[in-house]
Order: C-alpha cells, then structure tokens, then sequence
C-alpha cells in the first residue's frame, strides 16, 4: 500500500522495508472481520454499498490497525490507497486539499483520512467542499475518536453513501487469540481481560508486561502497573481544558452515571453545566437515561491514576460523591431509587477488595439481575439443589412460594443462563410465615419483642442464595446484594428498620462484616455444619449517612477521612517571596511527580492534582490575551510540554534566545502574580472542594 503523506523515494525492482513488516502485521492482526466484509462490499460497489466508511473509537481500541489492515485488503485487490494523517493537516484546509490530490490522478483510489479528531474543525468543509469534488469511484474511510456529525446521515444525499462504524471492543475469542499469539499464558487470560474489556492496546500492553518478566507473575495475579495506566491515559484522553474539566474527568473516572448534580460537589453551577456538555461530547462518554456512562475501560484507567497520583484527593473525592448521593433527595420512581442504590454500591466497591472483585466480576461476565419470574422456578430450585442440598431447596421452594418478589436473579447475557440468586425476606411482627423456616426463630423473637418493630415498621433478612463467583466469596457476594436492598428501602423510607445476614462460618465472619456495622446476633448451631451464624445491622442505632462514614473510617485506618483531609490542607502562611519562589519551582519540577508532591504549594492547594489544575488555568489564561500570548507560549515551551533545557526550547519557538528569556521571565512573573492575588482572594474559601468551584 502506498501512504501519500510519508512518501519516500524506493529504488524500483528492489523490495522495500514495508514488504517485510506486511506479512507479519497480516498474521498479528486480530478479528475485525465484519468491518473489513463492510470495506469488501464498498470496493466491489453496488446500489446499496457504501461509499464513505467513518470508524470512530476512543483512543487504543485499534482504528489505525484496522485502516492500515483495510488499505492493505485494498492494495490486494488492485487499488491505490492514499493515506491522510490528520495530525500533520489539522486546521489547514490547505494542508487537507494538497493531501487529498493525488486521488485525481489515481484509477480506482480508496483515501483514507486516519487521526480525524486532529482536523475535525474541517469535517463540515469535508463533506460540503472537499469530498463532492473527488472521483467518482473513490471509496473514503475516516477515523477519529469522536463519533461524524449527525449531517452525514441527516442529509438526503449522503445518507445513501455514508456507513459509520462505532469500533467495538474485541470479542472474547478474539482476545483468547491475541493473548496466545503474544504468548499470555492461558491462567492470566480472564484476568488481563478483566481490566482490558477488550480494547486492543491494553491488551498488547499487559501482554508485554506479563512475557517480559514471566517469572514475576504467577498465576492469575497480574494487575496493570503504573507504567500501562500512565500509556493509556497519554493516548486516550486529549488536552483537558481547565481545572473544572479535569475535576469532570475525575468524578466521570470514579462513578457510573455523571450527572450535573455530581458536578456541582466541585464546581458552580455554570461550570457543572459547562463540563457535562464537555463530557457528553467525549468519544469514550455515552448518554444514558441516567446521565452521562464512562466507557469500563477508560473509567478504570482514569479512576486508577488518580488514585496512584493522589491518594487523598482521591479519597476524599469518593467521600464527597458518597455524601452527595446518600443525600441526594430526587429519586422517586422504583427505577430512579434502583439507579440510586447501584451508584452508591457502585461507590462502595473503593472500601472493599472483595466487593469491587464481586461487581468486577458481573460486568466482566456480563450480568444482569432481573426479578423473579414463575418461569423461572425449576432452573432456580435447581441451582439451589446443585448448591446446598435437598433440604435447603425445600425451603427455598417454601419462600418462593410466599415472597417471590424478594427473589433476585442474574443471568449471563449471552446465552441467558441462570447463574445465581438470592433471596431477601421482608417480615414485619405478627407474621405467620415464619413457622415454616425454623432456622430463622431469632428474627422471629426479634419481631415479637416488645416495642422493637412497631406497625409500619419490617425488617429485612438475606436468608439464601448462591453466589456467582464462588463458595468462597458467599459472605462478601450475599453482604453486597444486602448493601443494595436495604440502601433501596432506606431511599423510599418504607419502614426497614434492621437488616440480618445469614452466613456459614460465622466465627470466621465477624472480623470480615464488623467494618460494615455488622454484627454477630445468633449462633445457629442447627443449619448445615452447625457453623452459621445470623448478623443484624439495626438502622435505628446507625442510620445510612453514619454507616457509611465509619465504614469509611474503619477500612481507612481509624481516622475520618474528613479529618485527613482538613489536617492535611492546614496550609501555613507564606511570604509573597515564598510563595513565588515555590510557583517557580513547581514549574522546574513540572514532570517530576515526586519533587513536586513536596512543595510547599501542596499545602495550598491540597492535592497535586489540584495544584497542577492551578497552574495549567493560570498559564492557559494568558493565552486570552494578545499581548502575553508570546510570553504563554515561552512557559508552555519550556515547563509543560516536555522535560527540555531553554535553547531547545527557544529553538523550538523559533525565536532568538534573548528574545525567549525575556518572554520567559515576564510569563514566570505573570504566572506568579495570577496564583498570589487568587490564593489572597479566595484564602477564606480555600477548604477542600472550594478550589476547583472558583474557577
């Protein structure tokens, strides 16, 4: 195939380095079968082919790979590609138009246009100016990481002719494939994939992290290094703006659907509003019904460089949006309080190892929960039968015949079998149901205390189950399913006054369910091995807003992390003098991530996330200004782009070195004057979370 932009001279007759790499780039790619029969049937034309194939996908899901693939399907059957890089045209419509020419010189071209997100200021003069005046027979792909315009298919011409292709993650076989080929070996398959979900590039990624030092990795206990998070991050998010954008990217890392309200724990009203149309717009963010949804991937890698980057800010953050959804008075329907509960289990996955494995788990496995349906009863008694034995099914058919509706149950979404349930019991005093279930006679006496649940009031019991991941994992699988039941009867206040728990190897479990507030009630000597126990957590002593602080707390290591936080941000008084030196140190220590996590700006801005938002704002503020523009660009040149030395910079800009050092010496001036006069004008309001909110 022939890349137009990067032509080089080759002497004729004599085979070039490309005809080397070809074959095996042919033999290493993977899957993408369907794109490229898609691509077979536009160069083959017809009435109803293709034309314009616009492939779009976040950054490392393999657009390249598949173009260079599709161009060299092309180059077989006869046909010239010309190769467009977008990030060497980008705005110059100039630079497109000298790029493109060669297809009107070309029999049969197939132009390709990859790296679109760099030049998609020109996608209206694409489609409007450019592509109408090309052959004919020119078949056109574009790739980008944003998704085309909605006029490719809104109008009455192109709509025939455009085809658009969202790059959808590899299948599961498709990764089984490109792990072997790298040499994976088969145990670490489920876990890599675990934290890839496919996408290509982290899946070469951890391949060479988990060959290269095969010794260092036993079994299935691989997780991505900081190196992999670091790689992908630098290829799937592009330049983010501001402070309040980079504090959108942070809570869209942290939670699964991002709403405006979420957004306003750190921002204002305007910016909240402003970021979430930002978001919504990114290539790896969709709209839900329920805000705005994360692709797993790029939630995980964002999430996890955070976390590895600032701990505390980290935490805090996740103590900030816990607050806001516990509190946050708007669900209403069953749907909106179901949505509500899951956010906030979804959140609590950061204080539990074995629960973020256990909901890691259902999205890997693709999962989904469904409520009881009465056709679906043979297939649960029989996983119960399968799990625990005739006796306990018996009592499994005893409750399903009575409380059908608290029966949870997940099926895998690709062939809908049913994988595991559970069950969780409402009873109120005076009930006769429980007769029939001797082991649960402690609730039982519970109820008929006097004046311990009073008319209106019930409690709730997660009586059985069988957990989908594993016998082992039962206490934490059923104390995650407990966690989101009663989070949704706490949200319609319908009386839950105490949840019970009953699980086997109760001695075992008390040191593994105290940090949830739950405690040992009853032995139950008469169940199964005579190891089960029954737990109760009574709303009344500890309502949600304190449960879930001191479960914070106690998984924390025994301080608030509120109190963290504050202690940590007592910011001492600093000298302008002070203040300046340490602005400029901060920019000499730019892309040293340890040097700069001790300085004394640190203690200003609370977090280093928080203090580099403040000084890429305050550089990219004086962009704005015509007359510091040269002086933005000196700072930019030197401390923000890359780790360089001044000559290389100033020669970079182009300009004499006299001429940079002045522009330099009046932007580090300019840069320490901004972040004095703001630090002096908000120092009342500089508590966590009012930094970002100023912007």
């Amino acid at each position: 195939m022939s890349e137009v932009v990067r032509q080089l001279p080759v002497r004729r007759g004599r085979r070039s380095l490309a005809d080397r790499v070809r074959p095996f780039f042919r033999t290493g790619f993977i899957g993408r079968d369907e794109y490229r029969q898609v691509f077979g049937s536009a160069l083959r034309g017809g009435p109803d082919a293709p034309q314009v194939l616009f492939v779009h996908g976040p950054g490392g899901i393999g657009k390249s790979a598949l173009l260079r693939q599709l161009a060299d399907d092309a180059d077989e059957r006869g046909r010239t590609v010309v190769w467009v890089d977008g990030e060497y045209v980008l705005t110059s419509t100039s630079a497109l138009t000298e790029a493109v020419a060669p297809v009107h010189t070309t029999e049969r071209p197939v132009l390709v246009i990859d790296g679109f997100e760099h030049c998609q200021a020109l996608e209206a003069w694409l489609r409007e100016q450019l592509l109408p005046t090309v052959p004919e027979d020119t078949v056109v792909v574009i790739a980008g990481r944003r998704r085309p315009e909605p006029q490719w298919t809104l109008d009455l011409g192109w709509r025939h002719l455009v085809r658009t292709i969202p790059l959808a993650p590899l299948t599961q076989d498709e990764v089984s494939d490109l792990l072997t080929q790298r040499g994976v070996p088969g145990e670490l398959h489920a876990t890599v994939n675990g934290f890839a979900a496919g996408h290509p590039l982290t899946l070469c990624l951890a391949a060479e992290e988990t060959t290269v030092k095969p010794g260092a990795v036993r079994d299935a206990e691989w997780e991505p290094s900081p190196q992999v998070i670091e790689t992908l991050l630098a290829r799937m998010i592009d330049r983010v703006p501001s402070a309040a954008h980079e504090y959108g990217l942070r809570v869209c890392g942290h939670v699964r659907h991002v709403t405006v309200g979420l957004l306003r724990t750190g921002l204002n009203e305007h910016d909240a509003h402003t970021v979430f149309d930002w978001l919504a717009g990114l290539p790896y963010v969709e709209t839900g019904r329920h805000g705005l949804v994360c692709h797993e991937l790029v939630r995980e890698v964002l999430d996890s460089s955070f976390k590895w980057r600032d701990p505390v800010a980290y935490g805090e953050l996740n103590l900030r949006l816990w607050r806001y959804l516990l509190n946050d008075r708007s669900p209403a329907s069953d749907d909106e309080i179901d949505v509500a509960a899951g956010d906030l289990l979804y959140l609590s996955r950061y204080l539990s190892p074995a629960g973020a494995e256990i909901l890691a788990f259902r999205e890997r496995e693709a999962l989904f929960e469904s409520a009881y349906l009465p056709e679906m009863r043979e297939d649960l008694l029989r996983l119960a039968r399968e799990y625990w034995g005739e006796e306990h099914t018996r009592l499994v058919a005893y409750w399903l015949d009575r409380q059908p509706e608290g029966f949870s149950v997940y099926h895998r979404a690709e062939d809908m079998t049913m994988v595991s349930f559970y069950a969780w019991l409402r009873l109120s005093p005076g009930t006769d149901e429980l007769s029939g279930d001797p082991v649960l006679a402690p609730v039982r006496e519970y109820l008929d205390q006097a004046g311990q649940v009073k008319p209106g009031e019930h409690v709730g019991v997660a009586r059985f189950g069988v957990p989908a991941l594993s016998a082992e994992n039962y206490v934490a699988e059923v104390t995650v399913h407990t966690g989101y039941q009663s989070i949704k009867s706490l949200h319609r206040k319908d009386g839950l006054v105490a949840s019970f728990l009953l699980v086997p190897n109760a001695t075992a479990a008390v040191s593994q369910l105290e940090p949830y507030d739950l405690g040992l009630y009853r032995a139950i000597p008469e169940l199964g091995d005579g190891s089960w126990g029954l737990f109760i957590r009574d709303w009344r002593e500890i309502p949600l807003g304190q449960h879930l602080e001191r479960t914070e707390e106690k998984l924390r290591g025994g301080v608030m992390l509120g109190d963290a936080v504050r202690e940590t941000r007592a910011a001492p008084a600093m000298s302008q003098e002070e203040f300046f030196a340490a602005v400029k140190q901060a920019l000499r220590d730019w892309h040293d991530d340890e040097a700069l996590a001790v300085n004394q700006l640190i203690r200003v801005y609370g977090d280093l996330g928080a203090l580099r938002a403040a000084v890429v704002t305050t550089v990219d503020a004086l962009r704005q200004d015509p007359r510091r523009l040269r002086q933005q660009r000196a700072v930019q040149a030197t401390y923000l782009d890359r780790d360089t030395n001044q000559r290389a910079a100033a020669a970079r800009l182009g300009v004499p070195f006299s001429s940079y050092r002045r522009h330099l010496q009046s932007g580090e001036r300019e840069i320490c004057d901004a972040l004095w006069q703001h630090h002096h004008r908000h120092d009342e309001a500089s508590s966590p979370g009012t930094h970002t909110e100023q912007r």
